[in-house]
C-alpha cells in the first residue's frame, strides 16, 4: 500500500462516527475535535529522525564519513524538532475568529476584532514557563507606532503630525467625507487618540497576561491598535498535536501595507487556509491577498492551499451553495489559482457540535471534510518531502560503504595507485575549488534573470493601470453631493497610487522566490560541473549539499513611488457627470498613466539593485560553502586511502558498516508504508 493510500485508508476508517451506545456523542464530539492532526507524521518524522541519528552515529568514528555523519546528525535535527503552522488569511469580518475557533474546539478567540488594529495572533501548546491560558504580548515600539501614526496622517491628508499635539489634531476629523480605503485609518487614530494615556508607558514592552486580558486586549480597539503581536498559550487537541495556529491581520487592516510580514506568512507556513464569508463579494483587499498567492504557488513544492467558503449554513439548499463554489473558484481563477480545494462549511455550527458533543451538529457543520483534508495533508502529504531526503541520504551513506568496501578489497598496489591518483586529484581540485569561489557565470545569469523578472513586473503592473483606475475613481466617491470633490479626487489619486505602490512590492516579494530558485539552480550547476571534474559520484554531491537551508530574504522592499500632483489633472475632471459620462476620465486617466508607471519603473529601478546585489551575495557565499565542501570530502577520502595502506580498516568492516546502514535504509521502508 502506497503512503498516500494509507493515510486515505486511515482517514476513512477513522471517519466513521462512533456506533456503540456505549461510545456515545461524547466520544464523536473528542474524535471531531482531533481530526486536524498531524500526530501521524510527526511520529513518522520522529521515526526517520531516529534512524538517521542511528547512521550518523554509526558513521561519527568514521574518517571517511565525517561529513556525511553531521548531515545526517543535522537532518535528524530538523525532523525532530518541526512544527506544523497553519496560517489563517482573510479579510475583515471574513469568519477568521470563528474557524480559528471552530477548529481548536473552543470558544478561545474573540469573534469580533477590530479591522483597523487587528495584529498577528499566534496560538500553540503550553511549553517552558508558559502555562495554560497565558498569552505574551508584544506592544508596538515607539518608533513603530509613530510610524503607524504619520502613515494614517498621510493617508488622510493630515499633514505632518507632531508629537505633542497630534491627538487634538483628530478633534476635527470628519465623520464623513473619508475615501473608503482610508476610513481603517481614521479608525485607527481615534482608537489610538483614546488610549494613548494608557498605553503610552507600555510601549516597546513585552508581558505576559491571563485569557480574560488577552481577549480586551484583542477586541478593544483602543487597546489592540498598541499591540504589536500576541502568543497564546493554548492547551488544546489542536495544539497538541503540534498546530501553530496563526490568526493574520485582515487583508483591509492597517498591517497590510508591511506586504514583507504577509508575505513571509505565506512563505514559510506549512499550510494556508483562506477565508471568506458565504454572503460577502470579494474585497479589494482579498483579490491583493489572492494575486499574491497565485504569484508564488509555483515555488511551492506542495499546494499547501485550502480555500475555506464560511458559513454555508445560510445557504437555502445545495444548489445555492454550488453557485457560491462556482463564484469563490472564479475569483480564485481570476487570481492564478486554477485548482484549489474548496471547503464549505459552518464554524459556528462544527463550534456547537464539538462544545455541545453533539456529533450530528458537527457532520451537518461540513467541517470534518476540511479537517479530513488537512490532516492527510499534514500527516502525509508534508512530511513525505522530507522522508523521501532522509531515506535517500541513509541510501547514499550505504552506497559509499560499499565503495570503500571495494576499496579495502583490492591488492595493496592498486590502493596505493587509488591513493596516487587522490594525490593528483587533491592537487588539481585546489585550482579547480579555487576557481569554483570565483566564478562569475552563476551571478552573471542571476543579474540577466532579474533583470528580466523586474522588467515583467513592471509590464504586469502597466497591464493593470486601468482597472486600478477604475477602482480608485468610483462613481459612489465622486458624486454631486460628496462635499469637496476636489479633495475628495486627490485622495483617489492618493488610493491610486498606494494601491499600486502595494502591487509592486507584493510583485517584487514573489521575485524573491524566483531568484531564489534560480540562483539555487545556478550553483548547482557550477558546483556539479566542479565535483564531475573531481570524479565525485551523485551520492557524494548530494550528500555534501545544503538543499533545505532556506537563502535569507531581503530585510524590507517598502517602495516610495514618485508623488503625483493630482492638482494638476484637475481641470480634466470638471464634474462627475463629466467624467463619467463624459471625455473626463478617459482625459485624466490618459494624463496619469505615464505619470505613474513613470514612477513605477523609478522604484522598481531601485529595488532592483537591492535586490540582485543580495542575491548575488547569496550565490557568492554558496559557491564558497560548495568550494568548501567538496574541498573536505577530497580530505576525507585522501585520509581514508591513507589507513587504508596503512593497514587501516578491512573489507570486512566496511561490509559490517554497509550491513548496517542497509538494514536503517530497510527501516524506512515501513516509515513510508505507515499508516497515520
Amino acid at each position: 500500500m502506497t503512503p498516500r493510500a494509507a493515510a486515505q485508508s486511515a482517514a476513512t476508517r477513522e471517519a466513521q462516527p462512533p456506533q456503540s451506545a456505549a461510545a456515545g456523542s461524547a466520544a464523536a464530539a473528542s474524535w471531531a475535535a482531533g481530526t486536524a492532526s498531524p500526530a501521524g507524521g510527526r511520529r513518522r518524522l520522529s521515526a526517520a529522525a531516529d534512524a538517521l541519528a542511528a547512521a550518523a552515529e554509526l558513521l561519527r568514528r568514521e574518517p571517511a564519513m565525517a561529513s556525511a555523519a553531521r548531515n545526517l546528525a543535522l537532518r535528524a535535527e530538523d525532523l525532530a524538532g518541526g512544527r506544523f503552522t497553519l496560517a489563517l488569511f482573510g479579510a475583515f469580518s471574513a469568519g477568521k475568529s470563528s474557524f480559528a475557533n471552530a477548529l481548536l474546539g473552543e470558544e478561545v478567540l474573540p469573534v469580533s476584532p477590530h479591522p483597523a488594529t487587528a495584529a498577528v495572533n499566534r496560538i500553540l501548546a503550553p511549553e517552558g514557563d508558559f502555562r495554560h491560558a497565558s498569552a505574551v504580548v508584544t506592544m508596538k515600539t515607539m518608533a513603530d507606532f509613530w510610524d503607524d501614526i504619520c502613515h494614517s496622517f498621510s493617508v488622510l491628508q493630515l499633514g505632518e503630525p507632531q508629537q505633542n499635539t497630534w491627538t487634538s489634531v483628530l478633534a476635527s476629523l470628519p465623520a464623513r467625507g473619508i475615501h473608503p480605503s482610508a476610513l481603517p485609518h481614521a479608525g485607527f487614530l481615534r482608537a489610538a487618540a483614546a488610549g494613548w494615556a494608557e498605553a503610552e508607558p507600555l510601549l516597546g514592552t513585552v508581558r505576559t497576561v491571563d485569557l480574560e486580558q488577552y481577549r480586551g486586549l484583542v477586541a478593544e480597539e483602543t487597546r489592540a491598535c498598541f499591540v504589536q503581536g500576541i502568543d497564546l498559550y493554548y492547551a488544546c487537541p489542536l495544539t497538541e498535536s503540534g498546530i501553530v495556529l496563526v490568526d493574520t491581520p485582515g487583508a483591509d487592516s492597517l498591517h497590510a501595507r508591511h506586504t514583507g510580514v504577509t508575505f513571509n506568512y505565506m512563505k514559510n507556513a506549512d499550510a494556508i487556509c483562506f477565508v471568506t464569508y458565504y454572503n460577502h463579494a470579494f474585497s479589494k483587499a482579498d483579490r491583493g491577498l489572492l494575486a499574491q498567492l497565485g504569484r508564488i504557488k509555483d515555488s511551492f513544492a506542495l499546494d499547501k492551499m485550502f480555500f475555506i467558503i464560511n458559513a454555508s449554513d445560510l445557504a437555502s439548499g445545495e444548489d445555492e451553495l454550488e453557485e457560491v463554489r462556482e463564484h469563490v473558484a472564479q475569483n480564485l481563477r481570476a487570481g492564478g489559482l486554477r485548482s484549489p480545494r474548496i471547503y464549505a462549511l459552518s464554524s459556528l455550527l462544527a463550534l456547537e457540535g464539538k462544545t455541545q458533543h453533539n456529533y450530528e451538529r458537527y457532520e451537518a457543520s461540513r467541517f470534518h471534510h476540511f479537517e479530513q483534508a488537512l490532516s492527510s495533508f499534514a500527516g502525509d502529504e508534508l512530511p513525505q518531502l522530507s522522508l523521501n531526503a532522509a531515506a535517500e541520504s541513509i541510501a547514499s551513506v550505504r552506497r559509499r560503504a560499499e565503495e570503500w568496501q571495494n576499496l579495502a578489497s583490492r591488492a595493496a598496489n592498486e590502493r596505493e595507485a587509488g591513493l596516487k591518483e587522490m594525490q593528483e586529484r587533491r592537487q588539481l581540485a585546489m585550482k579547480r575549488l579555487s576557481l569554483l569561489e570565483m566564478e562569475d557565470r552563476p551571478s552573471r545569469d542571476l543579474v540577466h534573470e532579474g533583470e528580466e523578472l523586474i522588467y515583467h513586473v513592471c509590464q504586469r503592473i502597466s497591464f493593470s493601470f486601468t482597472r486600478n483606475f477604475q477602482e480608485s475613481f468610483h462613481p459612489s466617491l465622486l458624486r454631486e453631493d460628496a462635499g469637496n470633490l476636489k479633495a475628495i479626487f486627490a485622495a483617489c489619486g492618493a488610493e491610486l497610487m498606494r494601491t499600486t505602490q502595494r502591487e509592486l512590492e507584493q510583485e517584487l516579494w514573489a521575485t524573491t522566490l524566483r531568484l531564489e530558485s534560480t540562483g539555487r539552480r545556478l550553483v548547482h550547476e557550477a558546483a556539479e560541473a566542479a565535483a564531475t571534474e573531481l570524479l565525485f559520484s551523485t551520492q557524494e554531491l548530494h550528500l555534501m549539499e545544503n538543499e533545505e537551508a532556506s537563502w535569507p530574504s531581503p530585510t524590507e522592499l517598502e517602495c516610495q513611488l514618485q508623488s503625483v500632483e493630482w492638482s494638476t489633472l484637475w481641470g480634466h475632471f470638471k464634474s462627475p457627470r463629466y467624467f463619467f459620462e463624459g471625455a473626463g476620465r478617459e482625459q485624466v486617466k490618459g494624463a496619469a498613466e505615464p505619470l505613474v508607471k513613470e514612477a513605477v519603473n523609478t522604484a522598481a529601478a531601485a529595488q532592483k539593485k537591492k535586490l540582485l546585489a543580495h542575491y548575488v551575495e547569496c550565490v557568492a557565499s554558496e559557491l564558497k560553502s560548495a568550494a568548501e565542501r567538496l574541498q573536505e570530502g577530497l580530505a576525507e577520502q585522501e585520509k581514508a586511502m591513507l589507513d587504508l595502506l596503512k593497514g587501516g580498516e578491512s573489507a570486512d568492516h566496511w561490509g559490517q558498516l554497509g550491513h548496517q546502514l542497509s538494514l536503517l535504509e530497510h527501516s524506512f521502508v515501513d516509515i513510508l508504508d505507515k499508516d497515520n
